[in-house]
């Protein structure tokens, strides 16, 4: 006969039925924006528009080279004929393809997310970027949206 009350036993186990001690992804995910509005510095306000191999970010060859996604994908914004920002996830690359020259891969691939201005040099036949905001994030899946230095705000267009 089973009795209730105090002291009553149930069986069964006393393991939670969740859990986990990985956290939940955070951030944009990249595999569905186009595109994302980047602020918080004015020379750096933008729409950055998702671009992946082999799309070119900018430039043009007949005024100096071109710069496009040789691996991955990225989010480039304010193109001009020769410079541009360029939001650049872990592990991807940036080649440039300058007239007549062996391109280079822009400083890239890196281990975290950067937002770098690139611009071409004629002198040297060639870009260079300069990091104007990093990021810890080694998640290539998920644009941080937080943990910027220096600071800048990331949202989904």
């Amino acid at each position: 006969m089973a009795r209730y009350g105090y002291g009553a036993s149930v069986s069964g186990s006393r393991t939670p039925i969740a859990s986990s001690s990985t956290p939940a992804p955070s951030g944009i995910p990249v595999a569905s924006t186009a595109s994302v509005v980047i602020s918080g510095n004015a020379t750096f306000n933008g729409t950055a528009v998702k671009k992946v191999n082999p799309q070119q970010c900018f430039g043009d060859a007949i005024f100096g080279g071109k710069l496009y996604v040789d691996s991955g994908v990225v989010y480039a914004y304010g193109l001009e004929e020769n410079y541009g920002k360029i939001l650049i996830p872990p592990q991807a690359l940036i080649a440039d393809e300058p007239v007549g020259g062996t391109p280079n891969f822009l400083d890239t691939p890196s281990n975290t997310w950067r937002l770098v201005y690139a611009t071409y040099n004629s002198e040297e036949n060639s870009y260079f970027n300069l990091n104007t905001s990093n990021n810890s994030s080694t998640d290539a899946n998920y644009i941080p949206t937080s943990g910027w230095s220096p600071s800048i705000t990331i949202t989904a267009a």
